[in-house]
């Protein structure tokens, strides 16, 4: 076949050439001819486009003297090639954006923070493009979320193991200095109402800079606080500001494809858990070997070079334009719980099971420390470390839910949780094995439910990840709070068993909570839409704003706006069109046809259409492709 250039490029001849597009390569504004015409018959060069034709190109030039000749396509049914859904979105885009020139105006592109702060020009924003495009997601990228998410949230947890030696500095009682911890939370509970649902209102970049900027300062004040009043007062604003972990597994979600969405957002997650885990630690290192204040100054420290990463390595995505104000956008997650069922079933869950974690870890301070134990605090503290396995295996529990119903990896991680409690109750008070078995399950179990969790509420509405995670934090802060006062209150009455039959009773009501609502189910309670549970057809919109979660729809709203899509449809319906009609995927909410995602045409397509049209009646919260 003779030479052919992208429809984008311009050929020097000395003559006019025309160049018609190549095989496989489809402008939107293209029409392929009819193959029923006496001018396009199968087998013969197609017609040459008008002169009206956005593809066509046109070029003269003195440099040569023999005119480029290009072979136009031939047309038919072998004529037509069409590549997979997502690389044909991402090329019509990019070819749009070229024909349009509208990626060549510098002046509509933002080139600083704050309006003083030069943005690193890989991280600059082109209007022209999807974010997706402009910003291709990454392994690094998605590493600088997951550090991003461990070294803010280690605010909240240096002071844990620090009470004690904070309560000996300024010679006061442990009651006091226990106010400490509990206004942390009680901040951060606050920022998670407050602060991430900014996540969907304005630029994210800036927002998570501006956080860490603010955290960085306050750690300064905390490390040269002068009494427990400022400590408080202190520690609750920091709590407050440390949002940025919240901000940062939404925005993993919107910017990683659908197909990588629970693998991504658990990486991010896992991030969020080293945090945890390395903020006890770190303080109850520095506590022993050095002072409580020492912590602080290494937390000045290490956000500060967060802040330079960030800096460097955020992406300036743009805001959502949601067209909402912010009380409205508060307004909104309230109206969520009773708009999506699956909101409400998983935060109900995370009410459950966040109970019994902090609760399990408050009260197995206290197991350990009596016979026949009798640990300190450092080697309690130790323990933690275990929980660095669930944050290696994170990771895998997303590459797992990736490839099924993400139902089923809620209802293994309930499960792996309510074993872990069995055990717990049943040899934590004799064996230190046992304790060593339930953490590491309870922390699997956990984690496993937390990324199945995430990316079905991350499927419900692009527009609105920020303020749906925000609602399920709303709903582990609240379990966590309720947890540890009511199973402290068990141990202290009743002793341990009465506690770990507590906790086995929470996870157990979280479990039937999960069985009540099938994996299909777009009610409130029921299993309708099946029971499939082990694969999920193949997803054709692989964009970080497909919607994988609560609605369905039709085949035919997939890719036929397309003409080229519609005319290969033609072609190939007899082939394929039972195999087109029988795949609707109710948890990718995406049609199916075929093994290469397109859905069928002619005939096939009418009656495909018709029955999917009758599906869409019957289905609750029915929204448009």
């Amino acid at each position: 076949m003779a030479s052919q250039h992208p429809p984008d490029e311009s050929v020097s001849t000395s003559t006019p050439t025309v160049l018609a597009p190549a095989q496989g390569d489809v402008h939107p504004a293209y029409t392929p001819a009819d193959p029923t015409s006496a001018h396009g018959k199968p087998g013969e060069p197609c017609p040459p486009p008008s002169s009206s034709d956005p593809i066509n190109r046109t070029s003269t030039s003195s440099t040569t003297s023999k005119p480029t000749s290009v072979a136009p396509p031939t047309c038919g049914p072998s004529s037509l090639h069409i590549p997979n859904p997502a690389t044909l979105t991402t090329g019509l885009s990019r070819l749009s954006t070229r024909l349009s020139g509208a990626a060549a105006d510098p002046k509509h592109i933002r080139k600083r923070d704050f309006g003083f702060l030069p943005i690193p020009k890989p991280r600059r924003y082109d209007p022209a493009v999807k974010p997706e495009v402009c910003f291709p997601f990454t392994w690094r990228m998605n590493a600088v979320f997951a550090i991003c998410a461990t070294v803010s949230v280690m605010n909240l947890y240096y002071v844990q193991p620090m009470l004690v030696e904070i309560a000996k500095d300024f010679d006061v009682s442990y009651d006091a200095v226990s106010r400490i911890p509990t206004l942390v939370q009680a901040g951060y509970g606050v920022g998670i109402v407050l602060i991430s649902p900014l996540g969907d209102l304005v630029r994210r970049r800036q927002l998570c800079m501006l956080l860490m900027l603010l955290t960085t300062a306050l750690s300064v004040a905390l490390a040269r606080a002068s009494s427990v009043e400022m400590l408080e007062g202190v520690s609750f604003i920091v709590g407050m500001l440390t949002v940025s972990p919240q901000i940062c597994i939404p925005w993993t979600a919107d910017l990683a494809p659908s197909n990588r969405r629970a693998q991504a957002m658990s990486i991010t997650l896992s991030g969020l858990i080293f945090g945890l885990v390395l903020g006890r630690v770190l303080g109850g290192i520095m506590a022993n070997f050095a002072s409580w204040r020492d912590t602080y100054w290494l937390a000045v420290g290490l956000q500060g070079a967060l802040l330079v990463l960030a800096w460097l390595a955020l992406p300036d995505t743009p805001d959502k334009d949601i067209g909402l104000s912010y009380f409205q956008v508060l307004w909104s997650m309230a109206t969520f719980y009773v708009k999506y069922p699956t909101l409400t079933q998983v935060g109900l869950m995370a009410f459950l099971t966040s109970a019994v974690f902090a609760g399990f870890w408050t009260t197995l301070t206290f197991l350990l420390s009596s016979p026949p134990y009798q640990y300190n605090s450092f080697d309690i503290g130790l323990f933690g470390l275990l929980g660095i396995i669930g944050a290696l295996l994170a990771p895998q529990w997303g590459r797992l839910v990736d490839r099924v119903v993400p139902w089923l990896g809620q209802l293994l991680g309930c499960c792996t949780s309510l074993s872990a409690m069995i055990v717990a109750l049943g040899g934590a008070d004799k064996s230190i094995g046992a304790v060593a078995v339930a953490i590491v399950l309870y922390d699997m179990g956990q984690q496993l439910t937390q990324v199945s969790s995430g990316y079905r509420v991350a499927g419900i509405d692009p527009k609105a990840r920020a303020r749906l995670n925000g609602c399920v934090l709303l709903c582990i802060f609240a379990g966590q709070t309720s947890g540890t006062a009511i199973m402290t209150s068990i141990y202290n009455s009743h002793g341990w068993r009465s506690t770990g039959a507590c906790a086995v009773a929470f996870v157990g009501t979280a479990l039937i909570i999960l069985l009540a609502r099938g994996p299909h189910e777009h009610g409130w309670v029921g299993w309708r839409g099946g029971t499939q549970l082990l694969k999920r057809e193949q997803m054709v919109d692989l964009s970080p704003e497909a919607i994988t979660e609560g609605r369905k729809v039709a085949a035919r709203e997939v890719g036929l706006d397309n003409m080229a899509e519609a005319e290969e449809g033609k072609a190939s319906a007899a082939g394929r069109q039972q195999e087109g009609e029988k795949h609707l995927d109710p948890d990718a909410n995406v049609g199916t046809a075929g093994e290469g995602g397109r859905a069928v045409g002619g005939k096939g397509q009418t009656e495909s259409s018709r029955d999917a049209s009758a599906e869409k009646g019957r289905s609750e919260g029915h929204v448009a492709a």
